[in-house]
C-alpha cells in the first residue's frame, strides 16, 4: 500500500468511527485508490451509516453485512463467517465416531 492509499484508508476509517460504526469485524483495504470493505457490523442501521460514510470514495466494493451481536441462546453470538457458535464449532471438532 502506498502513502496515498494509506491516507485514504485512514480517512475512511475515521469517517466510519465518526458516525458510530463498530468496525471491529470490518476490514478496509485500499489498493491504487480502489477501496474494498468486507466484514460485518452489529445492525442494519450501522450498515446504512457505513454505506453513507463511504459514499464518494473513488471506487468502493462493499461486502459488509449486518449481524446481530448475539443471535444464539447462550448470548455469545455466532461467527459472521460460518454462522456457527464457538461452542458448536468446538463440539464439531471433538466429536468421536460412535461405532
Amino acid at each position: 500500500m502506498n502513502n496515498r492509499d494509506e491516507l485514504i484508508r485512514t480517512k475512511l476509517l475515521e469517517r466510519l468511527t465518526n458516525v458510530n460504526v463498530d468496525i471491529r469485524m470490518v476490514t478496509l483495504e485500499v489498493n491504487h485508490g480502489e477501496v474494498n470493505v468486507r466484514g460485518a457490523v452489529p445492525s442494519f442501521e450501522q450498515r446504512s451509516r457505513a454505506v453513507e460514510a463511504l459514499a464518494g470514495a473513488h471506487s468502493v466494493e462493499l461486502q459488509v453485512r449486518d449481524v446481530p451481536p448475539s443471535d444464539s441462546a447462550d448470548g455469545r453470538g455466532r461467527s459472521p463467517a460460518t454462522g456457527t457458535s464457538e461452542e458448536s464449532a468446538h463440539q464439531s471438532r471433538h466429536q468421536t465416531d460412535p461405532t
